[in-house]
């Protein structure tokens, strides 16, 4: 523990995150409604498509409760853990054209949060083993690198990218312009200093073309030699992967740590990470193959933004110099501490939820 412990107390660094924003509109639906006020929820999300399988000759009609309003997408879930570590990273996005929605609050005095319009928003179905997340994308397909040049200008532009980091950019699968911004992220990186890792999160791959896939995995090989390059998906997102590359996706960590770095080696890039509920492992080229298994968490309150809170744990874990596993346990915990308090933890939680939690 007291490697985590210097770690955790002392990290520091800058950290940049672009470019989306989505309010996340979550509800419940109601299995049995025993009163006005009482009812019983739908909470398995098994048991939700077995219903609409059942009824996909007629209609399905379910009476829904909303549980909460509040922020969602890669840089305010991912960034919320850096901001509780104390890293003030520099978020942009779109959280309100006018006024900072009031979803992202939050963000305000432990971020440096820039908006560059109005949100999307996301219907979330919220169950205790998964959600379902239905977003009307406009506002985050529409925006462009162009958008993201004009709205900063070139003076300020150069300022935001100097003395950085850790950069991220995400979602690959809901932004048309992905591969534009990624061209464009690059051309501000000093080659003097740059970063010392970029973060992607691709997101839903199954949603887009192998050839479009394919397209953008070259375009982050071709720029991996001037920053190294991390890609993380969860279990589906990643049994998505290795199948368009012909590779069996098993259930043990260790094969498939043992094929990320296979995979890895193939792809061109830097580092590979797949989580899971109950494990996540990695493949990076300086540090090999590692994996971490995590205690499956039974009182979830929060599904939502899971992932991108393991994002958010690996990448503040990237700042310094620990080995593979010990950031795979700290990303682990975060998660942990997400679903089961729908927030982010605080240092001293982190510590203690690594603690009591994780496989250390």
């Amino acid at each position: 523990m007291k490697k985590y412990s210097d770690y955790i107390n002392n990290v520091s660094g800058n950290v940049l995150l672009g470019c989306d924003g989505f309010v996340d509109e979550v509800y419940q639906i109601v299995d049995v409604r025993q009163s006005l006020t009482e009812y019983t929820a739908m909470d398995n999300l098994k048991e939700f498509g077995e219903l609409i399988v059942q009824r996909a000759d007629g209609g399905v009609g379910l009476e829904i409760v909303p549980k909460r309003r509040c922020s969602g997408g890669f840089t305010p879930n991912t960034g919320r853990v850096a901001a509780f570590l104390g890293l003030q990273p520099t978020i942009i996005g779109l959280y309100g054209s006018q006024d900072i929605d009031p979803a992202f609050h939050e963000f305000k005095e432990n971020c440096n949060l820039v908006s560059l319009g109005d949100s999307a928003v996301t219907l979330v179905f919220e169950f205790s083993d998964g959600k379902i997340l239905m977003s009307a994308l406009k506002t985050v397909a529409d925006l462009t690198w162009e958008d993201f040049v004009e709205f900063f200008g070139a003076e300020k532009l150069k300022d935001l990218f100097a003395d950085v980091d850790i950069l991220g950019l995400g979602y690959w699968s809901l932004t048309p312009d992905f591969d534009n911004f990624l061209k464009g992220f690059m051309s501000q990186v000093s080659d003097n200093k740059p970063p010392r890792r970029m973060f992607f999160d691709f997101a839903d791959i199954k949603k887009k073309s192998n050839e479009s896939f394919l397209k953008s995995l070259d375009l982050v090989k071709q720029f991996n030699d001037k920053i190294p390059m991390t890609i993380s998906l969860n279990e589906h997102e990643g049994a998505e992967l290795f199948s368009r590359f012909g590779i069996p996706f098993g259930a043990e960590p260790a094969l498939i740590a043992s094929d990320l770095t296979s995979l890895r080696d193939e792809i061109g890039i830097d580092e590979l990470v797949i989580h899971t509920p109950h494990f996540a492992v990695a493949s990076c080229t300086a540090d090999g193959e590692g994996y971490a298994l995590q205690t499956h968490q039974k009182n979830v309150i929060r599904t939502a933004g899971a992932g991108d809170t393991f994002n958010g744990g690996y990448l503040s874990a990237s700042l310094g110099d620990l080995p593979i596993k010990e950031r795979l346990v700290i990303a682990n915990a975060a998660t942990a501490f997400f679903v089961t308090h729908a927030t982010a933890p605080s240092k001293t939680e982190m510590l203690e939820q690594i603690e009591k939690g994780t496989d250390k």
